[in-house]
């Protein structure tokens, strides 16, 4: 910006966090140089330049960006760069657009996303001006893997100048081999960064709604330019047209069938009709799905078979109706549930078990198939009209949600591995040992490890409990003034408890990463939504308390419900548990 400004002809001042950026920023070439952290540094400029300047780049925030403002001549410019008060929603008074102002919100982010002809008519103009020698590339750093994280500390602390660039690290020799011997097994499944459709038509059964239209959506946008939606209720289906408008905006031609994929007569008589319409068939995704869940207990072998046949029965049919097809992808939605269960599902757990039985034989054969087992998906399917339900798992089981965009950029690389079954989900496996005693089984040896390295969290949770509020609080304290103390760098007595953090040089990615670690070592939800310039050690402490015991009240009522309980059998009678009857197929 400044050689650009220069460039211009412009008189320039800039601000810096440290000396050595003021030493800097003078040798670059400008005029005016102030200490950014000094609050003081625009009544300085008025000082030199009494009537302001013409333009604001600016990047510092809160009281800093309003003092920056100020600075701005009238019919002056004011351009923002900085996200922390876009994306805190800070609020600034109108007066100083009485001087006729322009002020220009910059996101760069979203240039190439939205305008990308014109981003790469900018970036063109600038690395011509860089190949003349008129603009010159910023100081950088190289680092290794290995100092990954004391270089995200030095960002952190605004410790560098220009960039750090962070080495990817090599790929061993073996593993070289291991990819090029996994290619030749799976030539049919590319790598990652080019994974693309395979040409032809894609049946998606279940693709008219939920997770299912998501990734049909998501082969759209990969390259995909013939789509077969398959459900029970076809084109009756609520939203089908608008389903097939989508995709047609995508570049995919989408056609809506239908039919029972459970029902071996219906779902051939629609692959018949699919084939007929033009290219080879090439693609499965079965993603259709029944819930009816309830206590084992009460299960019978109609609630199973009805929850099976969508899942098992239409696999089952898929795999032998499309053996003379050409297919290159055979993809099977199951749940990460699957390997170690989920109260009140064992019908849909069983039928997860089943498809993902079903793709390891298909593999053995020499076919492509993958099941990928996927965890509670927020924004498409059952749970994004259930959002109670996704509380519950989050709280019960640590199982965080994902959006669907972000689970299915995960597929080209869950393809490109060749194996026949995959989960991928967010779990916290110390919450889910507490809830599912089959975590302590040999087969989830590897999670335990995770689990034992956050022990000590329902021991301290329980020590603070039994304490008075007053040593609560005190103790909180310290868990807070140590956690601030290791991201800062900084011995804990060096924290004080009644001064703003903020202050201390903790931002927001530190805030982040503070509200992480008190998570991960009190086992609660943090109320700490951004780092603010009151927040205190104190005042953090206060919350934690406050939240730890409204937590202790719950758990105490989730107590004297659990005495209603059978106790033979561990659950609720089947006359007290409502049956809960979902249908996404």
């Amino acid at each position: 910006a400044l050689q650009v400004a220069r460039a211009a002809g412009a008189r320039i001042a800039a601000t810096a966090g440290s000396p050595a950026k003021r030493a800097f920023l003078r040798a670059a070439g400008a005029e005016l140089v102030l200490d950014s952290r000094d609050p003081g540094f625009a009544d300085q400029l008025r000082a030199v330049w009494p009537e302001g300047v013409d333009v604001v780049l600016n990047s510092l925030a809160g009281d800093a960006m309003e003092r920056s403002l100020e600075l701005t001549k009238p019919f002056g410019r004011f351009v923002e760069l900085g996200k922390r008060d876009f994306f805190e929603n800070t609020r600034v008074g109108l007066r100083p657009w009485r001087r006729n102002l322009t002020y220009f919100g910059v996101d760069v982010d979203q240039l190439p996303r939205s305008r990308p002809d014109l981003a790469k008519t900018l970036l063109e103009q600038i690395a011509q001006r860089m190949q003349s020698g008129a603009l010159h590339p910023l100081p950088h750093a190289v680092r290794s893997p290995a100092e990954a994280e004391a270089a995200f500390r030095t960002l952190q602390a605004s410790g560098q100048i220009g960039k750090l660039v962070l080495l990817p690290p090599p790929v061993p020799p073996a593993a070289t081999e291991s990819l090029a011997a996994t290619a030749e097994a799976a030539p049919s499944v590319p790598g990652p960064a080019g994974w693309a459709p395979p040409e032809g038509i894609i049946l998606v059964v279940g693709g008219t709604q939920g997770f299912g239209f998501e990734c049909a959506k998501w082969l759209a946008a990969r390259g995909a330019t013939r789509l077969a939606l398959l459900s029970r209720r076809g084109g009756t289906t609520p939203g089908a047209e608008a389903a097939v408008r989508a995709l047609a905006a995508l570049g995919a031609a989408a056609t809506v069938h239908a039919a029972d994929a459970a029902d071996p007569k219906a779902l051939k008589a629609a692959l018949a009709e699919i084939r007929a319409e033009g290219p080879k068939l090439v693609g499965i995704v079965h993603a259709a799905a029944v819930f009816d869940d309830g206590a084992a207990a009460s299960m019978t072998q109609q609630r199973f078979a009805r929850v099976l046949a969508p899942k098992l029965d239409a696999a089952l049919n898929l795999d032998r109706l499309t053996r003379r097809d050409p297919i290159q992808l055979f993809l099977l939605f199951s749940s990460a549930t699957t390997a170690m269960g989920n109260p009140g599902q064992a019908n849909y757990v069983a039928a997860n078990a089943a498809l993902e039985a079903l793709a390891r034989r298909r593999q053995r054969e020499g076919l492509p198939a993958l099941a990928v087992g996927w965890g509670p998906i927020a924004d498409a399917g059952i749970l994004a009209a259930h959002a109670n339900t996704a509380e519950t798992l989050a709280r019960r089981l640590g199982v965080e949600s994902m959006t669907a965009a972000e689970s299915l950029s995960a597929l080209p690389a869950l393809l490109a591995t060749g194996a026949p079954v995959l989960s991928l989900a967010r779990i916290g496996w110390r919450q889910a040992g507490m809830a599912l005693p089959i975590l302590e089984e040999p087969l989830f040896d590897i999670v335990r490890g995770q689990r034992e390295a956050t022990a000590g969290t329902s021991d301290l949770r329980a020590e603070l409990l039994a304490l008075s509020p007053e040593e609560a609080r005190a103790l909180l304290r310290q868990v807070v003034r140590e956690e601030a103390a290791r991201i800062l760098r900084l011995p804990p007595d060096a924290i004080p408890t009644d001064a703003p953090v903020a202050g201390m040089g903790l931002d927001s990615l530190g805030g982040l990463e503070l509200r992480g670690a008190l998570e991960q070592r009190l086992g609660m939800s943090v109320p700490l939504a951004s780092v603010t310039e009151d927040l205190t050690v104190d005042v953090l402490a206060r919350r934690l308390a406050d939240g730890l015991a409204a937590g202790g009240q719950a758990e105490d009522a989730v107590a004297d419900l659990v005495e209603q309980f059978e106790p033979s059998r561990g659950a609720l009678t089947p006359d007290a548990t409502p049956d809960v009857t979902k249908d996404t197929h």
